[in-house]
Formats: structure tokens, C-alpha cells, sequence
């Protein structure tokens, strides 16, 4: 009976032996699962996430390139040569691979909104962005799926965890399943995908179009020196009523805000700035010099730039068989009406004498002017009239010689082309008179005499005023004239 006793006794301590050891290789195969799901997700799922991204945001930067070729050099942008198909105003890029890891881009580019006054076109890009999931092909931590189908419409029962907030394809694509490959809900498809698992992440930009006279009212890429110790620059919005000079040291007015965009930019170490600038001042690594402490503004000496030379755009319609020259005074009515971008064209070889320009019935009325020569003589720009005056030569006037009867700076703009030998070009405008006109002349040497009340923006080589002027910046320009380059003004995720 001892000795049974003792048996017994062995029995059940190798018994609970065997059961703890059991528990402890659960214990420790639960912890080993767990590390490696969280060894998998932390090494492998997050690094392509985050690399999903780079992807997508690299192929933003490819098409961001192709928009800006549309200002610098149309004939190139979205070209078949750089994988690119074109469908209507929609451009769709190949599949870009690069990396070691294998990561893949591919783009959509679609022109979703032209300015009614200049015609000018704002892009939507499109990127998405492919990362192979490298490990195991294992669900996150926390994947616990909601009722219902995961790719279902609603976004409550679409699943929820770490494998949808990454946006992991382990079989399908789960994007092109949920909302059709456009995003729109149409052509919903169930898509292997290849390899698999991976990782997409989407974003899209918008692409808004630089104009000449974009929130500045002089800007240089030479020496700058002006106005005169009384004059000074302010703003204000045409669209939002005439201009007020009360409004620039009134901040309780609603129309103050856009009385302080009276802006000089300016690509050089020195400036020498005399009178008040509502506004900012900016330079090119120098001081401005003079009366610094009355530009109401920020002033930064860190804003380099470069102005572009510039040719008559290649879109202007055939020009009318007279006149040929204004070599007496002459009046015009344009034979249609026209648009911004098909404006009535009048190509001259001369201008000394008055030219008159009467608005075609009661339509707003659309004039290009090329000028081949100097500009020497006088415009009269009716109202309801456009006009865009593209100038080869210098432009030596007074003031009263450039009627705006509009009021308006934008239906009043000249052009300087730049002189492809490289020979010297420009502006001067003297008293008396007041100006309402804009002027965008990259290659010009622009002069400003006497203390005329100026409305409007100049673009220039330099500039030099020594008269107490009075400048007022119209912040309707911004959007004015054809795009000179493009800028990202949105950026953001598709989430889904």
C-alpha cells in the first residue's frame, strides 16, 4: 500500500509537469506570434507604407514638371516621348519604377477649369503611389473587420484595423473595388494585383497658374530705385469698388486688407527705396537702404527669382489686313468682338501718331497689338475694350499719351519682347499725365518721370522713378495675362 502511494504521488506531479509546461508553450508561442505580427507590421508594413507615399508624391512632382511645361514650353509638355497619352484635356502617364525596393508611380492630369477672363487652365494632378510589401504576407495587430463587406460603399462597413489604414492589397485591389479606378463610383472591378501584397497611397494637387502681375506692384531683376520722398504704393481690389486713399491706414475698413499688397520685389543686393510701401519689400541677399522703416510690410532680403525672357505668344490668331501702321491718327473698330485667347490681331511696323480703339457694339471687345518698332506715339483704349500691345522696340512717351478710358489697368497692357540678339530695350514714361496701365517687360530698363498718379503693376530689368507718385496696385491683376508658370495651392490624401 506504501509503494502504491508513492507511484500515485510521481503520477500527478509528472502530470503537472506536463500541463505547465504545456501553458508555458502556449504562453510563450502567443508571445512569439505576437512579436512577430508586431515585428511585421513595425519592419515591414509601416516602412512601405511611409515608402507608398514617397512614391506618390514623387510621381506628383513628375507631372508637376509636365504642367509647368505648358508656360515655359507647351510644344513639350505631355509628350508621348515621356510615356504620357493624351485623352481630351485628360493626360495619363505610364507606370514609373524606381528604387530598389521596387517602388512604382503612376499619374492623371486633367484640366478641370479655365479662368473666364484670361483663359488660363488649373490642373488637377493626380499620383498614386505603389510599395511591395516585403515579410510576411500577414494582416497587422489589430484587423478586425466591421459587419458587412469590406468593400462595401459605406465607409462603416468597409472593415477597420491596420490593414485598412495602410492600405494593404494582399489579393485585390481594394480601391479600384470600392470606387472604380477614376474614384467616381463607376466601372467598380475586382482586380488582382501584382506583386502581392503591396501598399498604394494616393494624393492629389492643384495646380494654379502664375500670371504676370501676380500680388506685385513693381518687380526687377536689376537696381531699383524710386519713388520719391513723398510718393508712395498701396492696393486695392477693383472688383470689390473703386479705390479709396483713406482705406491703406484704416485697418477697421473691410477693404483694408487688400490695401496692403503695394509690393516691390527685387532680385539684387541693393535697393534704394524712398516714400511709404504698404506692402512687402523684397531683395536678392542685400539692405534696403533710405527710408526702410516706412515699408509697411515684412521686408526679407532672402528672395531670389528669375524673370524669363519674353516672345509674343504663338496662339494670337492671324492679323487684319490694315492698318499696317499709325502713322496718322487713326481709329479702328474691331470686326467681332473676340476672346482673350482670339483677340482681333493688328500687326504694325510703325506707331507715331494716335491710334483709336472703339469697342465692337456692345460686347466686350478683345485687341492684340504687335508692334515691330518703337513706340512713340498715343493710344486711346474706348471703354469695353482689351487691349494687349506687344512691343519690339523702346516706348518713349509722357503719360497722357496712354489713354485708359476703361479705368481699368488690366484692358491696358504692354508687352515688351525681349531682344534676341541681346541689345538693350526700354520704358520711359514722362509727365505730365496719370497712368492706368500695366506693363510686363523682362528685358526693359523701365524710367518713371514726374509724380503721376499710376494704377497698375510693372514687370522690368529695373526701374527708376524720382517723382512723389502715387502708385495703387489693383489685386484684380493677379489673375491677369497668360500664365508664366504654375503653383501647387492644394495638397492633400485620398484617404479611402
Amino acid at each position: 500500500m506504501k509503494v502504491s502511494f508513492i507511484q500515485n504521488e510521481r503520477g500527478n506531479v509528472l502530470l503537472c509537469a506536463v500541463c505547465t509546461i504545456f501553458v508555458v508553450s502556449l504562453i510563450a508561442a502567443n508571445v512569439l506570434l505576437n512579436c512577430t505580427a508586431r515585428y511585421n507590421q513595425a519592419s515591414n508594413q509601416v516602412r512601405s507604407w511611409n515608402e507608398a507615399l514617397y512614391a506618390a508624391e514623387s510621381g506628383a512632382d513628375i507631372a508637376y514638371n509636365e504642367v509647368r511645361k505648358i508656360a515655359s514650353s507647351p510644344a513639350s509638355a505631355f509628350g508621348a516621348s515621356n510615356g504620357w497619352t493624351t485623352s481630351g484635356t485628360t493626360y495619363t502617364s505610364g507606370t514609373t519604377t524606381f528604387g530598389t525596393n521596387g517602388l512604382r508611380t503612376s499619374q492623371t492630369v486633367d484640366l478641370f477649369y479655365s479662368d473666364p477672363t484670361s483663359g488660363n487652365a488649373w490642373y488637377r494632378i493626380r499620383s498614386k503611389g505603389i510599395s511591395p510589401l516585403q515579410g510576411l504576407k500577414r494582416t497587422g495587430m489589430d484587423d478586425r473587420l466591421s459587419n458587412g463587406n469590406r468593400f462595401a460603399a459605406n465607409g462603416a462597413t468597409r472593415g477597420d484595423g491596420d490593414t485598412l489604414l495602410r492600405k494593404i492589397d494582399f489579393q485585390y485591389d481594394h480601391f479600384t473595388a470600392t470606387y472604380g479606378p477614376t474614384g467616381d463610383g463607376t466601372n467598380k472591378a475586382i482586380v488582382a494585383v501584382s506583386p502581392a501584397p503591396q501598399l498604394n497611397r494616393r494624393v492629389e494637387l492643384i495646380a494654379a497658374p502664375i500670371t504676370p502681375f501676380d500680388d506685385v506692384a513693381i518687380k526687377v531683376t536689376g537696381n531699383f530705385y524710386g519713388l520719391g520722398s513723398a510718393a508712395y504704393i498701396d492696393s486695392y481690389r477693383s472688383s470689390a469698388g473703386p479705390y479709396d486713399p483713406s482705406v491703406k491706414t484704416n485697418p477697421s475698413d473691410p477693404r483694408y486688407v487688400d490695401s496692403q499688397s503695394g509690393s516691390v520685389q527685387i532680385d539684387n543686393a541693393t535697393a534704394t527705396v524712398m516714400g511709404d510701401i504698404y506692402g512687402n519689400l523684397y531683395t536678392n541677399g542685400g539692405t534696403a537702404t533710405k527710408k526702410t522703416l516706412n515699408v509697411h510690410g515684412t521686408i526679407d532680403n532672402n528672395v531670389p527669382f528669375t524673370l524669363d525672357s519674353f516672345s509674343i505668344p504663338t496662339y494670337l490668331p492671324a492679323p487684319q489686313a490694315s492698318p499696317t501702321n499709325i502713322n496718322a491718327n487713326t481709329t479702328v473698330t474691331p470686326p467681332a468682338a473676340g476672346t482673350a485667347r482670339a483677340p482681333t490681331v493688328y500687326l504694325l511696323s510703325s506707331f507715331t501718331k494716335q491710334l483709336t480703339i472703339n469697342q465692337n457694339g456692345s460686347s466686350q471687345t478683345y485687341v492684340a497689338i504687335h508692334l515691330t518698332s518703337d513706340f512713340t506715339g498715343a493710344i486711346d483704349v474706348k471703354p469695353g475694350v482689351h487691349v494687349q500691345f506687344f512691343i519690339n522696340g523702346n516706348v518713349d512717351v509722357k503719360a497722357r499719351d496712354l489713354i485708359n478710358e476703361t479705368g481699368y489697368a488690366g484692358n491696358l497692357q504692354f508687352y515688351g519682347i525681349s531682344p534676341t540678339d541681346g541689345s538693350s530695350q526700354h520704358i520711359n514714361i514722362n509727365s505730365p499725365g496719370d497712368l492706368v496701365a500695366t506693363s510686363y517687360a523682362p528685358s526693359a530698363d523701365f524710367t518713371m518721370n514726374g509724380n503721376p498718379d499710376v494704377t497698375g503693376a510693372v514687370i522690368a530689368k529695373s526701374f527708376y522713378g524720382n517723382g512723389n507718385t502715387s502708385w495703387h496696385y489693383d489685386r484684380s491683376l493677379d489673375s491677369l495675362g497668360d500664365v508664366t508658370d504654375y503653383r501647387i495651392t492644394s495638397y492633400v490624401e485620398d484617404i479611402r
